[in-house]
This record gives C-alpha cells, sequence and structure tokens, in this order.
C-alpha cells in the first residue's frame, strides 16, 4: 500500500534530545509518504557502522559483489560493457554491497529472509518503520539546511542502520547515500545526479543515476531485488523508461553528506539508548506476521526475465563448444576488472561462471550466494 508524507517544516535538534522509546501516543503522528511500502576503496575498507540493535535473530551472511556475473552474462548476449561502463558501474555495485551489509537482517517483506532470520527481518522492518514515523513526528531533522522531504530520506536511512532490516525504501535510501560517497571517490563528476524512481503501477523503489560512462544507459542500483548494480536496459524494473517517475534527487555530495549523517546518528543512538531501542524491538515481536499469512513477496531478480532466460540457456549450455566459449569470456570479464596470470585468471573466470548461472536464474542471484 502506497503512503503518503507529512510536509513537515524543519525543526532543529540533536538526536541525544529525541527518545527513540516515545510512544505513538505521546507525539503526533505523521501522515505516510506517497512512494512506497512495505575500483576504489573497497567496502570492506570502508569504516563500518554499528551492529544493529541486538536481538534473538541471527543475521544473514554477508554481502559480496557479483557484477562480475552480469558483466559475463553482457557478453554473452554479444553486447559486453565498454571498460569506461564497468568503471562506472563498479561504485554502484559497491553502493549495493554496502546497503545490504548496513542491513544484514536482510528485506522485511520477502519470505526467503523471514525464513531464514526466523521472522527477525520482519519484526525489525516494523520497527524501523515505526522508529522513522516517530522521530518524524517528533520534529528530529539530523540534517541542516535542506527541506523535509530530504531529513524524511535520512531518517530513512538512520532508521534501517539501527535495526538492520528494512524494506525497498531502506534499501534505496541507504545505497543512494553510499553511492554519493563512493562515486566521489572515484573522482566522477560533481555535475553528476542521483535519483530514486518507481514505475507505475509497482510497489518498488530503486536508485539510477546518469552516468556519461555508462554506455548511454541509466545505471540501476537496485540492492533489495537480487544481483548487482546492473544498466537499466537489462532492468526488471526499469527497462520500460515510458512507466518510470524519478522522485527525488540528490547532487552527489548531497548524498555523501546525508550518508555521512544518517550512519552517526544510528550509532548515536546505538551506543547510547541501545537498552530502549532493544524494548522497542521487543515490543513489535507478538505482532510478528507468520510465514502461512501470505503477506511475503518472493524474491526477484534485478535483471528482466525475458534477459535472464535468454543468456541463461547460454551460460547453462552442455554444449562443449558453448561451455569453451563460455570459459573464454569469464576469462575476459576477469581481465576487465584487473585479473592477471593465466592460474588466477582461469580460478576467476570459473567461480564467475558459476556465479552467473545463478544469477541468470528465475530467482536471481542469492544474497548470501
Amino acid at each position: 500500500m502506497l503512503d503518503r508524507r507529512l510536509m513537515m517544516k524543519p525543526v532543529s535538534g540533536s538526536f541525544s534530545g529525541y527518545h527513540p522509546m516515545a510512544t505513538v501516543s505521546e507525539q503526533p503522528v505523521a501522515k505516510p509518504r506517497a512512494s512506497e511500502s512495505p575500483q576504489s576503496e573497497s567496502i570492506e575498507e570502508r569504516p563500518a557502522c554499528l551492529a544493529p540493535v541486538a536481538g534473538a535473530g541471527q543475521p544473514l551472511p554477508g554481502a559480496s559483489s557479483s557484477l562480475s556475473a552480469y558483466l559475463l552474462l553482457r557478453r554473452l548476449d554479444h553486447r559486453p560493457v565498454s571498460q569506461e561502463g564497468i568503471n562506472a558501474l563498479t561504485p554502484a555495485d559497491e553502493a549495493v554491497v554496502e546497503a545490504r551489509n548496513a542491513l544484514p537482517f536482510g528485506r522485511g517483506n520477502v519470505g526467503v529472509d523471514a525464513q531464514k532470520t526466523d521472522l527477525e527481518s520482519s519484526i525489525r522492518t516494523r520497527s524501523v518503520m515505526r522508529l522513522t514515523r516517530d522521530a518524524e513526528a517528533a520534529g528530529h531533522t539530523p540534517m541542516r539546511g535542506v527541506d523535509a522531504d530530504m531529513n524524511w530520506n535520512v531518517l530513512v536511512a538512520m532508521s534501517g542502520r539501527i535495526f538492520g532490516a528494512g524494506n525497498c525504501r531502506e534499501h534505496a535510501r541507504i545505497a543512494s547515500f553510499a553511492y554519493g560517497g563512493l562515486a566521489q571517490e572515484s573522482g566522477r563528476s560533481s555535475e553528476e545526479k542521483i535519483h530514486l524512481a518507481t514505475k507505475a503501477g509497482v510497489d518498488h523503489v530503486w536508485v539510477e543515476t546518469d552516468h556519461p560512462d555508462a554506455d548511454s544507459s541509466p545505471m540501476v542500483i537496485d540492492p533489495w531485488a537480487n544481483g548487482s548494480a546492473i544498466l537499466a536496459e537489462d532492468s526488471r524494473f526499469a527497462k520500460d523508461r515510458s512507466a518510470v517517475t524519478r522522485t527525488d534527487t540528490f547532487d552527489l555530495s548531497l548524498a555523501a553528506e546525508a550518508g555521512q549523517i544518517a550512519k552517526a546518528t544510528a550509532e548515536e543512538a546505538l551506543a547510547h539508548t541501545q537498552g530502549r531501542l532493544q524494548q522497542r524491538l521487543a515490543s513489535e515481536r507478538p505482532d510478528a506476521v507468520p510465514l502461512e499469512s501470505g503477506r511475503y513477496r518472493e524474491e526477484v531478480s534485478v535483471l528482466d526475465d525475458t534477459f535472464a532466460r535468454r543468456v541463461g540457456q547460454k551460460v547453462n549450455t552442455a554444449d562443449p563448444r558453448g561451455m569453451l566459449n563460455v570459459e573464454l569470456e569469464a576469462v575476459g570479464v576477469a581481465m576487465s576488472l584487473g585479473g592477471e596470470g593465466v592460474k588466477p585468471l582461469t580460478q576467476e573466470a570459473s567461480q564467475i561462471v558459476e556465479k552467473a548461472k545463478k544469477f541468470a536464474s528465475p530467482g536471481g542471484m542469492p544474497r548470501d550466494a
């Protein structure tokens, strides 16, 4: 169900003055938002956020990049991504990985994540939404000098980081802010814009950017869906450009600053209000949505089904000549990503092929693959 956000005038204040455990009855209720419902420095080298609020469930395994698999599938489709395009996609894919690792309990509305975390993904996402709503209603504005919509975006990212789970809206905000910093580190033009995007008739949000080196297609950053950063022409949600609407736009510096503020504010809350946050999380457990409720979504691939089927046949071929071609193309991908040396390239190529087979499968590359 789509929701609509209350437009509020920014009110100055720090997080330390806001009490996350304040109840909704103690605060004015904000109207929901009309949007969506429930190689530079590597991700491992970037400063890590504090672990989300401790709870009963176990997080999903850490996410890793599957960009090489996408690049192989493009080669097999006789549409190889240029080196400039690869360089542009690299920080975009790092943003995908960073967003997933910032939300280690996964997607609150996807059945496989709820099953793997013993419903923790759903419980935490309910806590995220409640905290976002309460923080907004309390007039919490972590980012100065911006409008209410931008502060709401920061609150969404902050709340997701605090509880470590979320739906597409949390994944998209964290990824868009992460990309701002990563793109700056990669020397991208300050003129580049980051957009949140939706599709008519589809309850989903993702991130796009029109990078001039991305082979004339917008880049799609969608950490909620399975897979890597890709080009819009191959995207399940973004391929039909006539149906896509861009709802929010940030420049790189604004996105990077928003990401730093969301992360720092989340860390302050985790450091100083852990007890209240745990109480908030515990209060959501009795209302956990059971797996058999029919309210969870199936996980989906970031890839357009037609493209996935077409390349899936090629990467899974049993024909010896076809298999050799797949392996040779995988070596080419490894080289384009900086690999060298016969033995390392051969080993890397084998791993890329296996990833590509999963990437082209109906559900896409699983997060924990």
